[in-house]
């Protein structure tokens, strides 16, 4: 398993994963945050290849000052993973995140955060599953002060 950063010849690629991740989300939405994602120093991108250097996934990292529940800062902040459905089931979840691990030793991180929605109980059964560990539940909201 390999991490590899994410280039802007690769948007075709990345932007069709991230649209069957992100299903509800339009093409207009998708390319404008890729371009904000990709120009951000923030953010870390990085496609997922299997041993033959064949693309099956993607990894959305972002550099988070505060993250409830870590003691450390900065922390990486896994904004979404991504694997084919081909390869899913396999056990290659837990690869990845090792994989991301090491990177996030390598880069002078501490400590990898990641949420889910309430209602994706397969999603927390998977990070449960690779050892991380559930912090807190929530529900965020929001207010336009600008039509408020």
């Amino acid at each position: 398993m390999k991490l590899v950063p994410i280039n802007k010849k690769d948007f075709p690629k990345w932007k069709e994963m991230r649209s069957d991740l992100y299903c509800s989300l339009s093409s207009e939405f998708h390319e404008e945050e890729m371009e904000k994602i990709f120009n951000s120093n923030e953010w870390h991108c990085q496609f997922v290849e299997d041993g033959n250097g064949q693309v099956i996934g993607f990894l959305e990292l972002s550099s988070r000052n505060i993250v409830d529940g870590c003691l450390s800062s900065p922390v990486a902040y896994l904004e979404g993973v991504y694997l084919i459905s081909a390869f899913r089931g396999k056990g290659l979840g837990r690869e990845i995140i090792n994989a991301l691990l090491n990177w996030c030793k390598e880069n002078g991180f501490s400590e990898l955060a990641a949420d889910t929605e309430l209602t994706n109980v397969e999603a927390q059964g998977f990070f449960q599953a690779i050892g991380f560990q559930e912090t807190y539940r929530i529900v965020e909201y929001r207010i336009d002060v600008n039509k408020a």
